[in-house]
């Protein structure tokens, strides 16, 4: 079967310096195959090559982000480069096993008729969740959830159509992939095991618990702390080959200095890169610094401790 084409859409203000989608395109390299190109609509991240970037702004407020999305995944379909099926993915998505990415299901939650009604007044993303629910029962449509942090296979024809039935530019707006999925996928398999979330902290030892099965891992800022950046590390380690830097981050580079195989000098210019204390500064910078290995070793795996 023709490979199907990659769709990244990008806005502002990435808390890790664009890291989300290194580690994300590693993911896709390493576990899908029969992809064609990676597109990214929107920002261009920095330290990546050999993608199409398309660039677009965001239109609506902030309290509109996915009406932002959708137009974004809109000049998309509107690229005669993109294929007609695409697999739209975001920054946050981490592909954990081998997967054919024409074959990717597309996963739902539930009926959200089933849901409680405070389950929708959470935040503003649950309340625009809200009104999607609305939407599609106004149009006499299945009220399926599909916007739970998936990649997800949109058919570009069928992708206009969709959005051109419903306002989602107005006021909070509206939920994409469940306007997409109400009316292509009702079938489709409700999300089970395949798929996990890392919403809050966890430590190492939890995440790898967590992981063993999943296919499918999606991350948020507040579940973004130094153990899931060493679980990232440790399964995807390799450079994907859009990659045009070394990968820079402090808990990764200590990680690197201390657990890998060990070189003074790596180890050395880490302290010194991220490390405060100058007076130790000042004795691995010094001639006599070899002597000090040991006390350099046990001050890096400190900063490990309790990951």
């Amino acid at each position: 079967m023709k490979p199907i084409d990659i769709v990244y859409v990008l806005g502002t203000g990435s808390n890790w310096s664009d890291n989300e989608i290194r580690f994300s395109l590693r993911s896709v390299f390493k576990n899908l195959t029969n992809i064609g190109q990676i597109f990214i609509v929107g920002e261009k991240p920095a330290g990546l090559k050999g993608f199409i970037h398309i660039d677009h702004p965001d239109e609506f407020p902030s309290t509109n982000a996915d009406g932002n999305i959708i137009r974004k995944v809109l000049r998309a379909c509107q690229d005669p480069r993109v294929s007609e099926k695409f697999l739209f993915i975001n920054d946050d998505h981490i592909i954990l096993k081998p997967l054919r990415a024409d074959r990717i299901p597309p996963f739902h939650k539930g009926d959200m008729k089933s849901f409680p009604l405070n389950y929708f007044s959470l935040n503003e993303w649950r309340k625009r969740l809200y009104k999607t629910m609305i939407a599609l029962e106004e149009q006499n449509l299945p009220t399926l959830h599909f916007d739970c942090h998936a990649p997800i296979i949109f058919e570009k024809g069928k992708f206009i159509d969709a959005m051109c039935r419903f306002d989602y530019a107005s006021g909070i707006g509206l939920c994409m992939k469940s306007l997409y999925g109400n009316i292509y996928y009702p079938n489709a398999p409700c999300l089970a095991e395949q798929k996990k979330t890392v919403f809050k902290s966890y430590t190492l030892d939890d995440l790898n618990l967590r992981f063993e099965k999943p296919i499918l891992l999606s991350f948020n800022d507040q579940g973004l702390n130094d153990s899931l950046k060493i679980f990232l590390y440790q399964n995807f380690s390799l450079p994907s080959p859009l990659e045009t830097c070394l990968l820079e981050d402090r808990i990764i580079e200590i990680y690197r200095a201390s657990r890998e195989s060990f070189s003074y000098e790596l180890a050395r210019n880490t302290y010194l890169k991220y490390f405060k204390n100058n007076n130790m500064k000042a004795v691995f910078i010094s001639d006599r610094a070899n002597r000090f290995e040991n006390k350099l070793k046990y001050l890096l795996e400190q900063k490990l401790t309790g990951l």
